[in-house]
């Protein structure tokens, strides 16, 4: 929780519940439930979801999320946060 605040991931993603409202990306109340990441990309899981998050351009080229500059510790972190949501 702390981690997707502090890399300010709420400035684009909405999560219920939270003071996350972000519209211009999807909302992530549900994403460890999705079968897929991106669109239908790629499928949904810890290592796809942690390569969508360090570099979005390498997994779909045009999307609009940036690339983030996370430590591993907060890299898995934010993970196991969004891994939760459901």
């Amino acid at each position: 929780y702390e981690v997707f605040f502090e890399a300010g991931c709420e400035t684009c993603h909405a999560i219920d519940g939270t003071p996350a409202v972000g519209t211009a990306g999807p909302a992530l109340t549900d994403i460890s439930s999705r079968l897929t990441l991106g669109s239908g990309t790629i499928y949904n899981s810890r290592t796809n979801l942690a390569n969508w998050i360090v570099n979005p351009q390498a997994v779909k080229p045009g999307n609009l999320m940036p690339n983030t500059h996370l430590s591993p510790e907060d890299l898995e972190a934010l993970i196991d946060y969004l891994d939760r949501l459901r």
